[in-house]
């Protein structure tokens, strides 16, 4: 800041000194006189000073004494020069025709000036810090009452309460970041357990049947022998109604595992064409065998990233419910179709349907409609097909294939961006 002050004085120096040489261009010595003269009356301060001399260093004009002056610039003392004053003069000595000229300015402006600017900065300096600390106790304020909430919701989840969740300021700063993980992991832990007990739920209330028949084959059997009577057909029902009770359990916690989210880690580009093509081509004897005719229409291919297995799994269940629900005659169409923005993996029959009322009723686990309870089954099929197109962020739709039913797994036609595994996001087809 000091020399930029500096440089204005100089310049003011300058500007002063030229001014003044021009008038003895004119080589008229009282002029020259009267223009240093009258600066000089402007200056009874003498802020600013003047020495004009002639050739033989006669002074013409000044208002300070006949110092030894260098040519050039110098800083002199204000005694040196006969003012009694405490200030340093800028000084500039050169010559102004045929005679000489010296123009000076005394560091007061400047001092004035630097003393402003420096208040100010000071003033500045104690508002921006003022400010910063105002700002720091608002912050930690903040923070504090963040760390607060958040501390009040981990309490409640260390109590049982998975519902609860980290307060999100919506700012993103890392707290929003480390608050935002923290939730995402809740939320799968209230997931997870969610679906265990579920599946616990779902145990004690739909398998209490199952398991009283069990009850019954062996009493039974146990009595035919204690009265010397032969009880293998009763061993035998027993053991069949055992394997489907433990085909009931594993298909129960297949569900809540694949309700966890944890299949996602094995996610590969899968083709749904070849898929259903080949599950198409391996049902298509067992429906011939109930009276049915199953036919392939895919158009292909049509890849999704995915779980293959679970997938396949999720195919399967649909032909093999429209198999074992439909009577002879039925047509039932395995179809891979692709849009604009969707690909469409179905199955539609031509038997009886479900009515529109039933149809979010038999997502649910072990829910079977009445008229199809004299058929095998668990009546998890499309739950487990429901929990596969969860993972795979796809809908699942039921309609009216008119005649019969048409279920769908419509998942979304996105680019996967380079280096990337995202949910239902589907690769550029070749």
């Amino acid at each position: 800041m000091r020399e930029r002050l500096s440089a204005r004085q100089d310049a003011r120096v300058t500007e002063i000194f030229t001014a003044i040489a021009r008038t003895s261009l004119l080589d008229d010595r009282t002029d020259l006189i009267e223009a240093v003269t009258t600066r000089i009356d402007a200056s009874p301060d003498r802020s600013t000073v003047y020495l004009l001399t002639d050739d033989k260093g006669q002074v013409l004009a000044g208002n300070i004494t006949d110092a030894a002056l260098p040519l050039g610039w110098s800083t002199i003392a204000a005694a040196e020069l006969g003012i009694p004053a405490d200030a340093l003069y800028r000084m500039f000595s050169g010559p102004a025709g045929q005679y000489s000229l010296a123009v000076g300015l005394d560091d007061a402006d400047q001092e004035a000036l630097e003393n402003i600017v420096l208040g100010a900065f000071g003033w500045a300096a104690l508002v921006a810090g003022l400010a910063t600390v105002a700002a720091g106790a608002i912050l930690a304020t903040r923070v504090q009452s963040r760390l607060s909430s958040a501390e009040a919701a981990v309490a409640l989840v260390a109590h049982g309460d998975l519902s609860a969740r980290l307060p999100v300021s919506g700012r993103g700063d890392d707290l929003d970041r480390i608050s935002t993980a923290i939730n995402v992991s809740l939320v799968r832990l209230e997931g997870s357990v969610e679906a265990m007990r579920q599946v616990s739920a779902d145990i004690a209330h739909d398998l209490r049947t199952p398991l009283n028949r069990l009850r019954i084959r062996i009493e039974n059997a146990a009595a035919r022998l204690a009265d010397g009577l032969p009880a293998q057909d009763d061993l035998a029902e027993a053991i069949a109604e055992s394997d489907r009770i433990n085909e009931t359990f594993s298909a129960l916690l297949r569900i809540a595992q694949i309700e966890t989210g944890a299949r996602r880690a094995q996610f590969v580009a899968v083709d749904l064409a070849a898929l259903m093509r080949t599950m198409a081509e391996i049902y298509a004897d067992v429906a011939a065998d109930a009276g049915q005719t199953l036919h392939p229409d895919i158009a292909g291919p049509a890849r999704v990233d995915g779980d293959k297995e679970l997938l396949t799994q999720a195919l399967a269940n649909l032909i093999e419910n429209a198999i074992r629900h439909c009577p002879p005659g039925t047509t039932i169409t395995c179809a891979v179709q692709r849009n604009a923005d969707r690909i469409s993996a179905s199955v539609r029959d031509t038997g009886p349907g479900i009515p529109v009322a039933e149809r979010e009723k038999v997502l649910r686990r072990l829910y079977r409609l009445e008229k199809s309870r004299s058929t095998e089954g668990s009546g998890l099929g499309l739950a487990l097909v429901k929990a596969v197109a969860d993972l795979h962020d796809a809908d699942l739709l039921l309609a009216d294939a008119e005649p019969g039913l048409r279920v769908a797994l419509l998942f979304r036609r996105n680019v996967r961006p380079s280096g990337a595994m995202a949910g239902n996001m589907v690769t550029p087809d070749e």
